[in-house]
């Protein structure tokens, strides 16, 4: 007895399997998309940082009555600080705070919210390494903070401004 058989094609019946997988494959890539899409914002995002310090119009007398006032106030720390009125962390603060303002008055960027990495990045001159000397005692332990001689920093910092140009 001779018995036929006919065997179907694999899906030859099931159309929809094709477009159930072409839906999927279009959903897929949809999700792609939008996370790309989303995540793009957050890929670009950096913190702009001035490249060359913006002058601020000073004649040599406004630049050197400045430096002399900025010297007094350093001064001032000093002497608070020797008067036992003023503790190290207080006196690297305000010596922070005082070249800040230096800084601000003389080229007109506010570095007040500025990290040393920002600052070197910026090439202002000598104002990195001033900051890396008061950084540590200003926001860090008291035990940190002990080998750091205020007066030894607050000199430096004269130096650096009354060498400003």
């Amino acid at each position: 007895m001779v018995t036929s058989v006919k065997l179907q094609d694999v899906f030859e019946y099931s159309w929809w399997v094709y477009l159930a997988f072409a839906i999927l494959l279009l959903f897929a890539l949809g999700l792609i998309i939008y996370a790309i899409a989303k995540a793009a914002p957050y890929l670009k995002r950096q913190k702009k940082i001035p490249s060359v310090a913006r002058r601020v119009a000073l004649t040599p007398g406004m630049l050197l009555a400045l430096k002399n006032q900025y010297v007094s106030r350093v001064q001032e720390i000093i002497n608070g600080y020797k008067g036992g009125g003023v503790s190290k962390r207080e006196g690297y603060q305000q010596l922070s705070l005082v070249i800040r303002s230096f800084v601000h008055e003389v080229t007109g960027i506010n570095v007040e919210n500025y990290t040393i990495k920002e600052v070197r990045a910026m090439g202002i001159r000598k104002l990195d390494l001033l900051m890396e000397e008061y950084y540590v005692p200003e926001f860090a332990e008291d035990e940190k903070a002990r080998d750091r001689d205020l007066e030894k920093s607050c000199v430096s910092a004269m130096g650096v401004i009354r060498s400003w140009s």
